[in-house]
């Protein structure tokens, strides 16, 4: 994905199982993409 803000490829964060968290090297915007096939906690 790139950035929207500046066009740089972002890196992305996937450590978690509830979203995936992209961060733009040069510019620090951050987009956070809730994953679709995580379950909520009762």
């Amino acid at each position: 994905m790139n950035c929207p803000a500046c066009g740089v490829r972002m890196s992305y964060n996937d450590e978690t199982t509830k979203l995936t968290e992209f961060v733009c090297p040069r510019c620090h915007e951050t987009i956070i993409e809730y994953k679709s096939r995580a379950r909520m906690a009762p």
